[in-house]
């Protein structure tokens, strides 16, 4: 599998820790400390025409984008597959709403639930598909937290675990273009995998179809309880995200025969700004290694790997590391699931 086309889009102005300091009422300070995200993106209802809205919105942008990157006609896919966490609806399914609007008709979509590991899912699922006889294919990946935030600005009833997510999470989408034809210019898949290591273990981090506004409120012994939308055991994800990213970039350099350290561009897990330059301090990967997003972008599930490879092709093409090596951990602690990736970059020259 070729990756032959790259985007990323994020809706509207960044929205920094002073402002969700004064928009939702919480400590800049703390979102500094706790999280190391300076900025992140959020869709609104209220944005002019132009700026994404909805999951589906930023999903047909970065298919667009995409598609324009890889030269490629919606005419000349063979799939399209989705992976997200929010869709717009439960029916019809977000993907078929994505085909509709990109023009895409006739072919098999695919739309997949999941949270940090969709992206190497969905990838992985796309590997599959091409090795049945299919030629050409888009994989997005698109999230928003509109339904899960509150729209009044209202916190002061969330939960801790609620608000980590709060300061967290950010709206933001991506898409590769995927070839079957490993001759060509981008990224030849090298090794891919992906696994559920979660058997027995508690889930880490919860997020809930209502959100904060539907909640269900149940009566208790000091008066209404609302049932949080979210929780986050920030101390499992502390501890062990950082040791699977360990595990994962041991099996990719075992399987590929490169050192970490020569590897051009390393893409680590995203989880939060704080945590993603411990990983990387962890495994001795340098600051000009990393391909880094989480800081500026938010943490926006979906999306983030597909941001990260956008942006280590722009570091490829402005002729950072060209010829280089990618190597891509993603770590999903709602239940534990692992996934790799190694890539190789090529000019499109026949091999």
């Amino acid at each position: 599998m070729r990756l032959s086309g790259f985007s990323e889009v994020l809706p509207g102005e960044p929205v920094t820790n002073r402002d969700m300091a004064e928009r939702f009422g919480l400590h800049e300070k703390w979102l500094d400390m706790m999280t190391g995200n300076r900025t992140r993106y959020f869709c609104r209802t209220d944005s002019p025409p132009s700026v994404p809205k909805n999951t589906s919105d930023l999903a047909v942008a970065a298919a667009t984008a995409a598609l324009a990157d890889a030269g490629a006609d919606v005419a000349s896919l063979d799939f399209l597959v989705l992976t997200t966490a929010s869709p717009d609806h439960l029916m019809p399914a977000t993907v078929n709403l994505v085909a509709d609007r990109i023009g895409l008709n006739d072919v098999p979509t695919f739309q997949l639930m999941s949270g940090c590991a969709g992206a190497l899912t969905g990838l992985y699922t796309a590997r599959a598909l091409l090795a049945s006889g299919l030629r050409r294919g888009l994989v997005i990946g698109a999230d928003t937290c509109l339904k899960l935030f509150p729209s009044s600005g209202e916190i002061a009833g969330m939960s801790p675990a609620e608000l980590i997510n709060f300061a967290l999470f950010g709206d933001g989408a991506g898409a590769v273009v995927v070839e079957a034809d490993p001759d060509g210019p981008g990224l030849l898949v090298e090794h891919l995998f992906l696994r559920t290591t979660g058997m027995g273990r508690s889930p880490a981090q919860i997020a809930r179809w209502f959100g904060t506004e539907g909640a269900p409120v149940t009566d208790g012994p000091d008066g209404p309880v609302r049932e949080p939308w979210g929780e986050e055991d920030y101390k499992a994800i502390e501890r062990h995200v950082p040791e699977h990213a360990e595990t994962i970039f041991k099996e990719l350099t075992a399987e590929t025969g490169w050192r970490l350290e020569d590897v051009e561009h390393v893409l680590l897990p995203q989880l939060n700004g704080v945590m993603t330059d411990g990983i990387r301090k962890r495994l001795g990967v340098r600051p000009e290694q990393a391909v880094n997003c989480v800081a500026d972008t938010g943490n926006n599930g979906n999306a983030v790997p597909f941001v990260q490879l956008s942006r280590a092709m722009g570091r490829i093409r402005s002729g950072l590391g060209v010829g280089g090596r990618l190597l891509v951990a993603n770590v999903e602690s709602s239940k534990w699931i692992l996934s790799g990736l190694a890539l190789r970059h090529q000019d499109g020259a026949p091999r």
